[in-house]
């Protein structure tokens, strides 16, 4: 169980503060009991900026853990890696290897080869299980998808020609164990924040305390945004920090309903949780 715990939003859509800088895409510092994860990396335009604005240095990194294979959460990991790759642990879904495409068009992460991101870390993990990066910090694995009503939030393929649909098996959620409780950070939720929160009690059978991260709400129906709003009050949320994908009007729906149990997370944003 982690008793200090402090996450940084490093990289998000938004800024905040001077001198800061904002991109679609998410990254997320993590310093758990004297241990620094990096929880995906954005697209890679601002991530090394940020970090020497808000003083963490990257070449101290211990592991890095990706959420999913899409360039605005995958796009700066080789930055990293040319700063501290050969001395730190990398977490991959197998599924995050595959090519990615969007009506945008290719969305893949742009460095996927097995056997080149092998050569450049200490170690790579590549599973589809639950993992515990460092004690009281893990990763789901792959999410049951059960709820009726979610998605993966748009139209997502493996194929340029929008043959082979993308279910983003490979979305996972990173999780800190805490005397509150446990402390979830998202990445884009492609697999839906209600099944990732029954998933996590699931595994955990231990109270939620804080949420935050992509929701991927942006197309949700008024049906599924209730379900949503729902689902955190039974589980008693008692912080909400969405960001990144989640949408304005879920936002803005969320912050109407929970008030004060919901905070920022643009870049600059911290939260901590301590002993």
């Amino acid at each position: 169980m982690i008793q200090n715990l402090e996450i940084t939003v490093l990289v998000e859509n938004t800024a905040w503060g001077r001198g800061l800088l904002g991109e679609h895409g998410l990254s997320w510092w993590i310093e758990a009991d004297g241990h620094r994860i990096l929880f995906d990396t954005g697209q890679g335009y601002v991530l090394k900026h940020n970090a020497e604005w808000l003083q963490l240095p990257l070449d101290s990194l211990d592991a890095i853990a990706l959420s999913h294979g899409h360039d605005d959460h995958a796009g700066g990991l080789s930055q990293v890696l040319s700063i501290c790759g050969d001395r730190i642990d990398l977490y991959v879904h197998p599924e995050s290897f595959k090519p990615k495409y969007s009506p945008r068009g290719e969305i893949s992460a742009p460095l996927r080869d097995p056997e080149e991101l092998q050569r450049r870390v200490k170690r790579l993990v590549v599973t589809a299980d639950p993992t515990e990066i460092v004690p009281g910090v893990w990763l789901t694995g792959t999410v049951p998808r059960n709820h009726p009503l979610e998605d993966t939030g748009g139209q997502f393929w493996n194929d340029a020609e929008h043959q082979q649909v993308d279910e983003l098996l490979d979305d996972r959620t990173l999780f800190v164990e805490t005397p509150k409780g446990i402390v979830v950070v998202l990445g884009c939720a492609h697999a839906g924040i209600i099944n990732i929160l029954d998933d996590i009690r699931e595994l955990t059978q231990s109270s939620i305390y804080a949420v935050m991260g992509g929701m991927h709400l942006l197309r949700a129906s008024e049906e599924r945004l209730a379900a949503t709003v729902e689902t955190l009050s039974q589980y008693d949320i008692q912080h909400i920090g969405a960001n990144h994908c989640t949408g304005t009007k879920a936002v803005a729906r969320l912050w109407e309903h929970f008030g004060d149990r919901c905070f920022e997370t643009r870049v600059g944003s911290r939260f901590e949780v301590k002993a």
